[in-house]
C-alpha cells in the first residue's frame, strides 16, 4: 500500500507510523548510517523549527534533527530513563557557578543539526535560552545514555559533535557497563575525537568544564 502524502508548498511529506517524514526512511542501523537516496529531502534547522512551531509533530512523535535528517528517538525504557536522571543529577551537583545542565532538550549545531542529548552541560543561567537553543559556544560536555541507541550514538551523533568541536562527549554504555569518554575533537572532512577511554565500574570519570577538571564521578554512580 502506498504511504499517504500531504501536498503543500511544492513539497511532499510522507506519513510513516506515527511520525511524518519528507521522503523515505531507513529502518536498520546499517541503513541509517549511510546516505539516503537523492530523492530524500534534507531538512534545514529553519525547516525543522518551523514544523515544531506549528505543532506538526504529535505527542507520540519523538525525533531529532541530525545532519539534516530526522532521526527517530528510541522509546524510554525504565533503565534508560533512570540512567539519564541519575547522570543529570550527578553531574549538576559537581558543576561550578556559571554552569548548569539540560536534559533531552534541543541544542543547535552548525550544519542543520538540532539533536537532543540526554544530558548537556551549558553556560548558566537557564533563562539565557528562552529565545534560542544552546549552541556549540555554550556547551562544555554532552552525554548520551545508550542501550538500543548505541549504534546511533557512536556512528551517527559522534561526527557532528566532533565537527562542532564539542570538547567532551560521553556515552554511558549500558550494554557493556562502561562510560566511553571522547575528548580532543577533530573537525574537517572526517570529524572525530582523537582520544577515547572506556571506563569500567571501579574507575572514575573526570568532569572537565572549560578545560578544567571540576570533579569526578565513579562509573558505578552513572549506571542504574
Amino acid at each position: 500500500m502506498d504511504e499517504p502524502e500531504i501536498q503543500g508548498g511544492g513539497e511532499w511529506l510522507v506519513a510513516i507510523g506515527s511520525t511524518w517524514r519528507k521522503g523515505m526512511r531507513s529502518n536498520t542501523a546499517a541503513e541509517r548510517s549511510t546516505r539516503p537516496p537523492k530523492s530524500v529531502h534534507r531538512f534545514t534547522i529553519r525547516d525543522y523549527e518551523r514544523l515544531v512551531e506549528i505543532g506538526f509533530f504529535g505527542p507520540a512523535d519523538r525525533a531529532e534533527l541530525v545532519d539534516g535528517w530526522l532521526v527517530d528517538k528510541m522509546p524510554h525504557n525504565p533503565r534508560h530513563a533512570t540512567a539519564v536522571d541519575v547522570a543529570n543529577e550527578a553531574i549538576l551537583r559537581l558543576l561550578p557557578d556559571g554552569w548548569t545542565t539540560r536534559s533531552q532538550l534541543p541544542i543547535r549545531l552548525p550544519g542543520h543539526k538540532a539533536p537532543e542529548p540526554d544530558v548537556v552541560v551549558v553556560l548558566a543561567p537557564k533563562q539565557r535560552y528562552s529565545e534560542r537553543h544552546p549552541s556549540e559556544k555554550d556547551i562544555a560536555l554532552v552525554v548520551e545514555v545508550s542501550d538500543t541507541s548505541l549504534d546511533d550514538d557512536q556512528r551517527l551523533k559522534l561526527p557532528p559533535y566532533a565537527r562542532a568541536r564539542l570538547p567532551v562527549y560521553w556515552i554511558v554504555n549500558l550494554t557493556v557497563h562502561r562510560v566511553e569518554v571522547y575528548t580532543h575533537p577533530r573537525a574537517g572532512k572526517n570529524p572525530g575525537y582523537r582520544q577515547q577511554t572506556n571506563d569500567a565500574p571501579g574507575q572514575t570519570v573526570p568532569i572537565v568544564v572549560g578545560g578544567v577538571e571540576v570533579g569526578s564521578l565513579e562509573v558505578n554512580e552513572l549506571l542504574p
